[in-house]
């Protein structure tokens, strides 16, 4: 078996990612903010919502239109926040273009070079193995790695799902909420139930990033921030201590981007 390091564009590739995720996953929010409800179907009749994001009443003995719906969220949350659809939209496009380059050279590098075995299951055996771990860690014990991997058994199928399922699937939902393709492949439209549909199932993939980001960055916490930082840095453990500072520098220059 090959070793599974963490070669220079896994790491370069990595701290991309964090950017440009960001940008996307905050711009998304500004342009959920315009009309913050969401629908099953395409007619989108008032009240038929299965979820909003807004505590606003619209007036039923009047007519009212969307700019009537939108919310001012706040520059913390979203990008750039106090309902600036245009900006947002031009920010969220931008971030998926250097998203999706960084991740095709990402997806192209961990084939070429056989890391994909970082992330793909080996075998039927890791299922059982992840939900041990889940008990391990709900006990408030860390489980064992996998022998000679630098994951356990659910931090391999969490990547896998995320690398391999989530992050393909966010950009065909994305691109089903356009007017364009839609006109050009109804087809492709209808596979998601339609725009709405489409824009439900690319609100509950937002949902999915967030949450994996918070439990990941759990995890780094609790393995010990200063070692696996230091792994995404140097490329291995060492000089922890100024891992610990750079990652944290990281960090704020993307908050200050």
């Amino acid at each position: 078996m090959m070793t599974l390091d963490y070669p220079a564009w896994l790491r370069v590739d990595h701290w991309l990612n964090v950017l440009f995720l960001t940008l996307l996953l905050r711009s998304g929010i500004e342009i959920l903010s315009t009309h913050p409800k969401l629908y099953r179907h395409e007619d989108s009749a008032p009240g038929t919502q299965w979820a909003k994001f807004t505590g606003k009443v619209m007036p039923k003995d009047k007519l009212y239109d969307t700019l009537d719906e939108e919310e001012d969220y706040h520059p913390i949350i979203a990008l750039p926040g106090h309902a600036q659809l245009g900006i947002g939209r031009h920010w969220h496009f931008a971030a998926v273009i250097g998203w999706i380059v960084v991740g095709s050279s990402y997806y192209i590098l961990l084939f070429a070079t056989g890391q994909w075995h970082r992330y793909w299951p080996y075998s039927w055996s890791v299922f059982p193995e992840a939900w041990n771990d889940i008990v391990t860690y709900l006990s408030f014990n860390l489980p064992p790695l996998l022998p000679g991997e630098p994951l356990d058994a659910i931090q391999k199928l969490t990547y896998a799902g995320v690398i391999f399922g989530l992050a393909p699937f966010q950009i065909l939902t994305g691109a089903a909420q356009s007017p364009a393709i839609e006109a050009r492949f109804p087809r492709y439209v209808r596979l998601f139930g339609g725009r709405q549909s489409a824009r439900s199932l690319h609100f509950l993939g937002l949902a999915a990033f967030l949450v994996f980001i918070a439990i990941h960055l759990s995890m780094v916490f609790f393995w010990g921030w200063g070692r696996l930082t230091a792994l995404m840095i140097f490329g291995s453990i060492r000089n922890t201590h100024w891992a610990t500072v750079l990652s944290l520098l990281i960090i704020t220059v993307v908050v200050t981007v």
